[in-house]
């Protein structure tokens, strides 16, 4: 099955400055893996790991973790740094598992599942999982309320009037209930700041796929007006929310 062309975006450019991007939120990924009773030793599919982020919450946990990663700089960064080297690292695409079916305890997407076509992924998922297990997406949203990201928002429309920030910023939830294989759907998130290196955030832009595929040159200016705007400090406090969806696959 043929990925989306978003899915096949080569991220390898990117790669460097993904690790100055925000964790996701330590507690929530551990309350939603007791509440859906996923007990360390099951195993779990990162499926677009990149460097790791929630490979290494997943692995925190105690799980048996298989990270997917197409993308070679990727997975040569995550193999250097942190927990997440104690995943089996894997260069496979959320459409095409290299598993068995009816194998897996959890299915897991870190920022991942909205470049992939959602139908094949959670076809992909539903024939791999365990009756009973586990699928879960999470993303690390801005807190666009707060004035420097208005400001930031200000700058991308700017110069990019008909910015789409697609659906990264979309519940999954319909995708999942169409998808007629999941139920008892449930959505979290957890607001937290981060307290960022203040040129680590301004590069965490540098790793923004999808602005990057929509400014094209307009990218340079944009990152020059942003860093116009951050405050002159060693540290930037960037309010975010981790927002998850969960479901379980129903029995056959």
């Amino acid at each position: 099955m043929k990925p989306r062309a978003d899915a096949a975006w080569d991220y390898g450019p990117l790669a460097s400055h993904y690790d100055a991007r925000p964790h996701y939120a330590r507690h929530l990924v551990a309350s939603i893996l007791r509440e859906r009773a996923v007990r360390p030793q099951s195993l779990a599919l990162d499926i677009g790991a990149g460097t790791g982020r929630l490979t290494e919450r997943l692995c925190e946990a105690g799980l048996r973790v298989i990270a997917l990663e197409p993308n070679a700089r990727m997975r040569e960064r995550a193999l250097a740094k942190g927990v997440a080297r104690h995943a089996a690292w894997i260069a496979a695409v959320g459409e095409a598992l290299p598993c068995r079916g009816d194998s897996v305890d959890l299915v897991a997407f870190g920022s991942s599942f909205n470049v992939l076509d959602a139908r094949v992924a959670l076809d992909e998922c539903a024939r791999v999982l365990r009756a009973g297990g586990v699928w879960l997406a999470i993303w690390n949203h801005r807190d666009l309320g707060d004035p420097l990201q208005r400001e930031v928002e200000a700058i991308i429309r700017r110069h990019v009037p008909d910015f789409e920030p697609g659906r990264r910023r979309a519940s999954p939830a319909a995708d999942v209930a169409a998808h007629g294989a999941f139920d008892d759907i449930r959505a979290y998130e957890q607001p937290f700041v981060a307290a960022i290196d203040r040129a680590q955030w301004l590069a965490a832009w540098r790793s923004h796929a999808t602005l990057q595929r929509q400014a094209g040159a307009q990218m340079v200016p944009i990152l020059r007006d942003i860093d116009a705007v951050v405050p002159d400090a060693p540290m930037v406090r960037v309010p975010y929310v981790s927002r998850a969806w969960s479901a379980r696959r129903v029995s056959r």
